[in-house]
């Protein structure tokens, strides 16, 4: 099994940058895990909406392959605990599949076909946060998850 933290554009604060990389090394002590990014459509308003999302959509749907396991980052997903999240990811990892894809959108969140094809939209909070502190917030959960599963206590 291996994790794929697929997001769309670079991080631009360094706090956030630094973080993920801090917990994706961490998480690699559990299982392999590979951050890839894609171009995010930056038009300064000038191209609607909906194509932002269908152009970024399909930059994250080429990167996702057959009998992926696919977690889609979506403000109206199912919540959990985190301990309930470590639960589910330890489902994902005996289900017999080689690839667990979470997936974090850009500014506008992802299109509906990727969210579509989903086997799970996940939310992080009630609250909307920023995309950087997204994508380090499900950093840090998923390696909390890791030492929930293997009974480690959290080291900050």
């Amino acid at each position: 099994m291996k994790i794929i933290f697929l997001s769309v554009g670079k991080l631009k604060k360094g706090y956030a940058k630094d973080g993920v990389v801090e917990y994706l090394g961490r998480i690699k002590r559990y299982m392999p895990v590979e951050e890839v990014v894609v171009k995010d459509e930056s038009s300064g308003g000038a191209i609607p909406r909906v194509d932002v999302l269908k152009r970024e959509g399909r930059r994250l749907l080429g990167k996702i392959k057959p009998g992926d396991i696919v977690v889609a980052l979506d403000e109206r997903g199912k919540g959990f605990t985190s301990e309930a999240f470590a639960a589910q990811i330890e489902r994902f990892t005996t289900s017999g599949k080689k690839r667990i894809c979470f997936i974090v959108g850009g500014a506008y969140g992802l299109s509906p076909e990727l969210k579509a094809g989903a086997d799970l939209l996940l939310r992080l909070s009630e609250m909307t946060t920023a995309h950087d502190m997204a994508r380090l917030f499900l950093a840090e959960q998923l390696y909390r998850a890791f030492t929930i599963l293997r009974g480690e206590p959290y080291s900050h």
